[in-house]
């Protein structure tokens, strides 16, 4: 299943759907019109719009600034040649998170960034979703201009897993997602998604080798489902 997305300048492909691995792919075919939608994603607060004032206001000064700093990134990307590693992470995050709302209907969550400033390198997941099973899925992305970096993803997601950094988000997740879902959290219930770049011509081969390499790792034991997605640009 293909779906051309005109409004972000995107085209997605349903890869595969085997078991408990679904894939897509994202092809990135208008730099400019995906920059001025992710500028104007990380700029939507409408998810605080149901919180309580006090819950509110301590996201509130972490959004704005975080928002206004990623901003400045976007505005700086003209084409492939200004693409830089900060930028490249953002697109796979939300290029991945808008793929999986299209195609495999979840609900995208704002990335992690903007309500838990990493502070420092390798804080948790980079972004999150929400799908129809009441499921939060924790997702990892990684950019490279060079290479196709599942390699780094997948061992990540598995690290973050077993050093609990899911369960860490549950302080915020509380306020973003439903009930159920952070019931189903709270019973180990839940998906993961590895995200990443691609720089071949060969899709479904570097496609395969991710799937095969999710089949061999510990994500397969540990989550209900893992989303793969590989992020063309």
């Amino acid at each position: 299943m293909e779906k051309q997305d005109h409004e972000w300048g995107c085209k997605h492909i349903n890869y595969t759907e085997d078991g408990t691995i679904k894939a897509c792919v994202v092809t990135i075919e208008d730099l400019q019109c995906i920059a001025e939608k992710l500028t104007l994603s990380v700029l939507d607060t409408s998810w605080m719009l149901n919180m309580d004032i006090g819950t509110k206001r301590s996201y509130q000064y972490t959004a704005r600034e975080t928002a206004d700093a990623l901003v400045n990134i976007f505005r700086n990307v003209t084409d492939r040649n200004s693409l830089n590693a900060e930028f490249g992470e953002v697109m796979v995050s939300i290029g991945s998170t808008r793929a999986l709302e299209l195609i495999f209907e979840h609900r995208a969550l704002p990335i992690a960034e903007i309500w838990k400033p990493q502070k420092k390198q390798n804080e948790g997941f980079d972004f999150h979703t929400e799908c129809k099973g009441d499921l939060i899925n924790f997702g990892e992305a990684k950019y490279s201009g060079s290479i196709n970096p599942h390699g780094e993803a997948i061992p990540q997601a598995s690290r973050f897993i077993k050093e609990e950094k899911h369960l860490r988000d549950r302080v915020h997740l509380i306020n973003l997602t439903g009930s159920k879902s952070i019931e189903n959290l709270d019973s180990d219930k839940f998906g993961v998604v590895v995200a990443f770049s691609i720089n071949s011509k060969d899709t479904s081969s570097i496609m395969r080798n991710a799937i095969e390499s999710v089949r061999g790792s510990d994500l397969m034991n540990n989550s209900r489902m893992v989303y793969v997605v590989g992020v063309k640009c």
